[in-house]
């Protein structure tokens, strides 16, 4: 951009979205019995024509486990949790170019459910975040995956000329928790900067036009 080069950071990541990024790293493999996996952890097998190599169709995950039958047990209650988790990885935190599968190597991790939060899950956001960018790169490239809500909430974040106009968030908010992550701003909402001009040029138009006082280089908090 014509004021410098600007990113991303795992700064970002923990105040957009809340999430860790300390901790265990997001690392695991999908050797071994897959159908076995998903029997210890989520109680069920899901069709054979619901994987796609080691990955499993979301759509599955979302019709299976959809609402938690009234006579769930503890058991019950954690293999549905895992389940949700897998839905969030796979569709907003760490989704692939499909946008309907997730990979089988996060369900391990989700074999402790308590021990969830040990690990730096705003870590693996971002370096998903930063690969999928680079693959957006090539010609051959027709979608993009990774956490595009976080990749929108720091643009509105960083440049006032793209964001949209947001209701200021009271005290009795703020001493409520409802003030953070800071991506929840964004649904306060009153109107879209760009609600008159949404190409693809429109946007060029307003980076190259860009000026000093419309950049955030510190987080809003």
């Amino acid at each position: 951009m014509p004021l410098g080069a600007t990113t991303v950071t795992l700064e970002d990541v923990s105040l957009q979205l809340g999430m860790p990024i300390d901790g265990e790293p997001v690392a695991g493999g999908s050797s071994g019995n897959l159908l076995q996996l998903c029997q210890d952890l989520l109680g069920d097998i899901p069709p054979e024509n619901m994987f796609i190599g080691n990955r499993i169709k979301l759509s599955w995950l979302n019709s299976r486990f959809r609402e938690l039958p009234d006579d769930a047990t503890l058991a019950t209650v954690g293999q549905y949790a895992r389940a949700h988790i897998l839905i969030l990885i796979g569709s907003m935190l760490m989704p692939d170019t499909s946008a309907s599968l997730v990979h089988f190597m996060f369900l391990p991790l989700l074999t402790n459910l308590e021990h969830i939060s040990n690990f730096s899950w705003g870590s693996a956001v971002l370096a998903c975040l930063y690969r999928a960018l680079d693959h957006s790169t090539k010609f051959h490239q027709d979608n993009i995956g990774g956490c595009m809500l976080l990749l929108q909430c720091w643009a509105w974040e960083r440049f006032t000329c793209i964001s949209p106009e947001i209701q200021a968030v009271t005290e009795d908010e703020i001493v409520a928790g409802l003030a953070f992550p800071l991506s929840v701003r964004w649904c306060r909402q009153t109107r879209s900067v760009f609600h008159d001009q949404t190409t693809v040029v429109g946007f060029w138009k307003k980076f190259d036009q860009i000026q000093p006082k419309q950049v955030h280089y510190q987080s809003m908090l």
